[in-house]
């Protein structure tokens, strides 16, 4: 599956880059294809990069959704043209709730069967 990594850039220089990055390695580890808007380069305007942004949705599956998407305009932006596409949608912090809320409880379970 090719998937589209959005988030907030703007406002986060100093380490949107790391995040971005992190959430590509755990789906390339999972066999799918990662477009990364990212690693585009610094200097292009807003439109510009949100051009870009929308191209590289386009060409993907889905969406995956880093935390503080809904703080960002233009992650906004990116969600409403994937529903718009029908693509499916990944939300991180639903993900990581979700396995948080089903691992069971510690200890061995096992040896308590």
């Amino acid at each position: 599956m090719k998937f589209y990594i959005a988030g907030p850039i703007t406002g986060h220089e100093t380490d949107y880059r790391e995040k971005f990055g992190a959430a590509a390695k755990i789906l390339e580890c999972a066999g799918h294809t990662v477009l990364n808007p990212a690693v585009l380069p610094d200097g292009l305007e807003y439109a510009a990069y949100m051009r870009i942004g929308f191209a590289m949705l386009k060409a993907c599956d889905a969406i995956y959704l880093l935390p503080g998407w809904k703080d960002s305009p233009g992650a906004v932006r990116e969600l409403h043209r994937a529903v718009a596409d029908h693509k499916m949608i990944l939300d991180h912090e639903a993900i990581m709730q979700f396995a948080w809320d089903i691992t069971p409880p510690a200890g061995n379970l096992e040896a308590e069967a």
